[in-house]
């Protein structure tokens, strides 16, 4: 399987989160994708392929362990997290990167996969897991120096989207049609559950602070467990789309983010929303809250969204070119870093307050 092998969508259900991301960082180069013509809100495919010389040898139905690229901080990426004071982030055809200097440079590890990876999380600075295509789910317990692959009794057909760790030993996976595995033993052993009856797909997993879990998924999927993972209830929905994040803010107000730039928030942790004025219909693929209280949403062609007054309003960032945006991440010393189609890349934050205009 190629990079460009996707989930198809559930008939008449927008696109899951990787099929959105390389729909909009690649557009109509991709491999056909069976899009539905239901959806109305369908990224349209506009962005070019990046150059094919930030690409290793393609990677097939074949496993094995990931070419090592010289030009790998510059492949297409998709997740980024903290490891103590390094950083990790991983991508296409199993690469995946380490910084020990908060994102300035950056070097490939080897991975025993060449499957894409999807995400990656650190429950402590030396544990960590990232999941991925071919039902992938991997190990490392050195701070990403190396990694194991992990068995979850999952087919080559299976798709991980992301991943989630409570502690050393408690975690969760998710991914396309539903699927959902709950491991108590650090990966050991995994267990499916089944959070909803619907196979939509799950994009996201987060923890809230108040310890509360959050699915978000396509067909305005939305799941909250205050147990742990053991029990899931539904939210209502702000809206039919498919959703990609949910940003929970320190006062416990609530934000998730969609297609053609739909924002939703909530004061009440889900029993009602609002939604937020955007000043562009593109898709947001994540979003983060700064240590500074500024809450950013990125995703397709470089667009950035801006909230200085808690997710109530935003304002269009441009901190640099249109490149697809996956994942952000704050470095400790306060840099922003993005993963997407033209790899990592680190710049400054936006302000903590607008300049006023300056008087003719």
């Amino acid at each position: 399987m190629n990079v460009f092998s996707v989930v198809a969508p559930l008939p008449g259900a927008a696109t899951p989160r990787l099929l959105a991301t390389l729909l909009a960082l690649y557009g109509s180069c991709a491999a056909p994708l069976a899009i539905a013509a239901s959806a109305p809100d369908q990224p349209p495919p506009t962005v070019d392929r990046p150059p094919s010389t930030v690409h290793s040898p393609p990677s097939t139905d074949t496993d094995g362990p990931a070419f090592l690229a010289p030009l790998a901080p510059r492949s297409l990426l998709l997740d980024l997290a903290v490891a103590g004071p390094r950083l990790v982030a991983v991508g296409e055809r199993g690469h995946i990167l380490v910084s020990d200097d908060q994102g300035r440079s950056w070097r490939q590890v080897p991975s025993p996969t060449r499957a894409t990876l999807t995400g990656v999380f650190f429950a402590d600075p030396r544990n960590g897991w990232a999941v991925g295509h071919l039902g992938t789910i991997l190990r490392t317990i050195d701070a990403g120096e190396s990694w194991q692959p992990l068995a979850a009794g999952l087919d080559r057909e299976s798709v991980l989207l992301d991943v989630l760790f409570l502690n050393a030993a408690e975690g969760f996976a998710v991914g396309a049609y539903g699927l959902c595995l709950r491991t108590t033993d650090g990966g050991a052993t995994w267990t499916r559950l089944e959070p909803q009856t619907d196979q939509f797909h799950f994009n996201q997993i987060v923890r809230a602070p108040d310890g509360a879990l959050f699915l978000v998924g396509e067909a305005g999927t939305l799941l909250r467990s205050r147990n742990g993972g053991l029990a899931w209830e539904p939210v209502p929905p702000p809206y039919e789309g498919s959703l990609f994040g949910l940003v929970a803010l320190a006062d416990g107000q609530l934000l998730v983010h969609g297609l053609r730039g739909h924002v939703f928030r909530s004061t009440n942790g889900g029993a009602g929303w609002l939604p937020v004025a955007t000043p562009v219909p593109t898709l947001l693929m994540h979003g983060l809250r700064l240590r500074n209280g500024l809450v950013i949403l990125a995703g397709q062609s470089g667009n950035f969204f801006v909230s200085r007054d808690r997710g109530q309003s935003f304002t269009l960032w441009h901190p640099g070119d249109s490149a697809g945006v996956a994942a952000l991440l704050e470095t400790a010393d306060g840099a922003l870093l993005t993963v997407g189609d033209k790899g990592v890349r680190r710049f400054d934050p936006p302000p903590v307050h607008v300049p006023a205009a300056t008087a003719p």
